[in-house]
């Protein structure tokens, strides 16, 4: 049976750890806001961690004043209609409005201005952000319900900032769309800065988010941190995860990263390797100086993560190359 600490890391949508990549992130979207901008665009890879990257910012955007500015979160899927209603219809759900059926657009419209408006009256600038996750989603006929409600809180002396997030792979329509001379509009109000988000790049990056595992608390009373409860004997020699760094970055970098041409490591492929690592083999190992067993541990957590792709050895399986 898993114990609670295990638990803990390997709860996709609870654990989170600071990254070099979150606090670029959090400093870009702060001076943003503190400069008054109407929107930008975040963009990168698919599974790189923007995501859990924004909702960590929760809480940690403030005002010039000190004051917590609001945050709220709306993402965006596959959808049959690719309507205005449903774009104000996501948002009321998502501010917690009951989106009824018998309420046309105008109506849902007003529903999230209003509760955009008092969430800005807990901060003396009126400031409230909106995050738009999957933006490359929606149409632009959809952007235009977004600068429709921005109309309607600037006539309420609401200062919103709203932050689009994209995948690079699958934004070139809406990019090509925006380009467009009839929806200049939409770039001077949303999309004249952009924000570019990678997964780790260099070993000081690798490094920085395993220390994030050498500082995560995973037990109370008494009080331990990951590698402490998962590598005890490492840990009393004075050995912490970061100091695997250099190891674990050349073995990524040559079985995965070059040969796959990746232009970074993408936290959900990273925390699955790491969680692995940490748990499943460096138990086992009880030499902080065994640089041979450290580094066989490496190379199974890379291997256990799939980090990259077997849909591509599919191809030459009978059957598979066969058009219907």
């Amino acid at each position: 049976m898993r114990t609670n600490a295990s638990n803990l890391l390997e709860d996709a949508t609870g654990f989170w750890i600071p990254t070099p990549m979150a606090t670029q992130l959090k400093t870009a979207i702060e001076a943003w806001v503190h400069c008054g901008h109407t929107g930008a665009l975040v963009i990168g890879e698919a599974r790189l961690g923007k995501t859990r990257a924004f909702k960590a910012l929760e809480d940690q955007i403030i005002d010039r004043n000190g004051h917590p500015i609001p945050i709220f979160f709306t993402h965006y899927g596959y959808r049959d209609q690719q309507s205005i209603r449903a774009v104000f219809a996501q948002l009321a759900r998502r501010l917690e409005y009951k989106a009824r059926r018998r309420l046309n657009s105008d109506d849902l419209r007003d529903d999230v201005a209003l509760r955009l408006s008092d969430a800005a009256a807990s901060n003396q600038a009126r400031r409230v952000v909106l995050i738009i996750d999957e933006a490359q989603m929606l149409s632009i006929e959809q952007l235009d319900a977004y600068a429709d409600l921005h109309n309607e809180l600037v006539e309420s002396k609401v200062n919103c900032s709203m932050f689009f997030v994209a995948n690079r792979d699958q934004f070139g329509p809406m990019l090509r769309a925006l380009l467009r001379k009839e929806n200049e509009y939409l770039v001077e109000r949303f999309f004249i800065d952009i924000a570019h988000f990678y997964g780790i790049r260099s070993e000081k990056e690798l490094r920085a988010c395993l220390a994030g595992y050498d500082s995560y608390v995973v037990t109370q009373n008494p009080t331990s941190v990951a590698t402490e409860y998962f590598c005890p004997m490492l840990y009393e020699q004075g050995w912490r995860l970061a100091d695997i760094a250099p190891i674990y970055w050349r073995r990524y970098r040559e079985d995965y990263g070059i040969p796959e041409r990746m232009s970074s490591w993408g936290m959900a492929k990273f925390t699955r390797a790491t969680n692995l690592l940490l748990m499943d083999y460096l138990p086992y190992c009880t030499d902080r100086e065994d640089q041979a067993a450290l580094e066989a541990c490496v190379i199974r957590s890379l291997e256990g993560a799939c980090t990259t792709s077997k849909l591509i050895k599919l191809l030459g399986e009978p059957g598979l190359n066969d058009d219907d």
